[in-house]
Formats: structure tokens, sequence, C-alpha cells
């Protein structure tokens, strides 16, 4: 596991050095939305690291290495869970530095980033089974139909104006949190499922 999660770093670190320079410029530097961009782009490394595999081959190569499928489909999940760790980690970093310094509003920003790492749990389990599925180069158009398909319905239930008893309200961050987790074990098990048919 910790081989292919080596690879993976290596690969996208030797293609996309600018890229991986920008996630913790953005992270230390900017504010809290700035944040939460980079943690998003953490989130889509996965996708990244599937198609440099399927462009140099590496899955007809690793059938030959003492790697399981479950290893290779757990190491991309891991891979984004880690970039969205790095992301965040530099920004509560950055953040308690400012707050040492007497600026910036920890609370807030901290309440932001957390709803941005529930974000980028989501787009994970919705990504990465897809894209084990189609491949990156169908599997984007899927993603960004069900990104769209996201985006819309979440207008319509905004401009609805639906009034959520107080009670729930507070319980949501909870909710959310319960299911970004239940999500990426069942996308998990998709995923394995698909590799392995």
């Amino acid at each position: 596991m910790k081989g292919l999660l080596l690879k993976d770093f290596l690969v996208i670190t030797k293609q996309m050095k600018l890229f991986l320079l920008v996630i913790p410029v953005m992270a230390i530097i900017g504010g809290s939305s700035m944040a939460s961009i980079a943690i998003l782009l953490g989130a889509v490394l996965p996708m990244t690291a599937i198609a440099y595999d399927e462009q140099s081959k590496w899955n007809e190569l690793a059938v030959m290495m003492p790697y399981s499928k479950k290893d290779i489909v757990i190491s991309k999940y891991l891979l984004g869970y880690l970039c969205m760790a790095g992301a965040a980690i530099l920004f509560v970093a950055a953040q308690l530095i400012m707050t040492a310094l007497g600026h910036g509003n920890l609370g807030a920003n901290l309440f932001m980033l957390y709803f941005s790492i529930l974000s980028g749990l989501f787009l994970i389990a919705i990504n990465t089974p897809i894209l084990f599925k189609f491949g990156t180069q169908k599997g984007r158009f899927v993603f960004i139909f069900f990104m769209g398909f996201a985006a819309a319905a979440g207008s319509i239930l905004r401009d609805s104006h639906a009034e959520i008893p107080l009670p729930l309200t507070q319980m949501l961050p909870i909710l959310f949190l319960v299911l970004a987790v239940v999500l990426n074990v069942v996308s998990v098990a998709i995923a394995l499922h698909i590799k392995h048919s």
C-alpha cells in the first residue's frame, strides 16, 4: 500500500509541480474560500492519478506485481484523503498563527473548513467509482453530469425557502459527517466490485 501511494505521489509531483505548489499556497495564504478550493483540489488528485495510470498502462503492469486489486483501489481513496488532510493542516496552522497575531476569525474559518472537508469527502465518494467504471475520459463527463445535477438540486432547495427546524439545523454538521463516512464506505465497496468484475 505504501508503495502504491509513493508511486502516485511521485508521478503527480513530477507531472504537476505547479499544481502541487498552488494547493499549499492557497491553503496558507488564502482565506477560507481559497482553502476550500485547495481541499477540493486535493480531493480531485485521485482522478489525476488514475488518468496517469491509464496513460502509462499501469493497470496491466500491476497484475504482475504483488498488489491486490483491493490495495490499488484503496490507495486512490487514501491519496485523496491525505491530500485533503495536508491542505487542511496547512490552513489550520496558518489560521492559528493569524489568530495569535490578532487577525482573522478562527471559529468561522474552522466551520468553513469543516464543510469543505465534507464536500471533498462527497466528491471522492461519488467520483472514484465512476472513474474505475468508465475510465477518466468518460468518467469526467459522467462526473460533470452528477455535479451539475447536485448544483441544480441545491439551487432548487435554496430557492424553495423551506423552513428547517432549529434542532435539525444544529444536527446537520453531524448528519452530513455520518453521511459522508457512509457514502465513502459504500463507494469503496462499489469500486472494489467494479475492479473485480
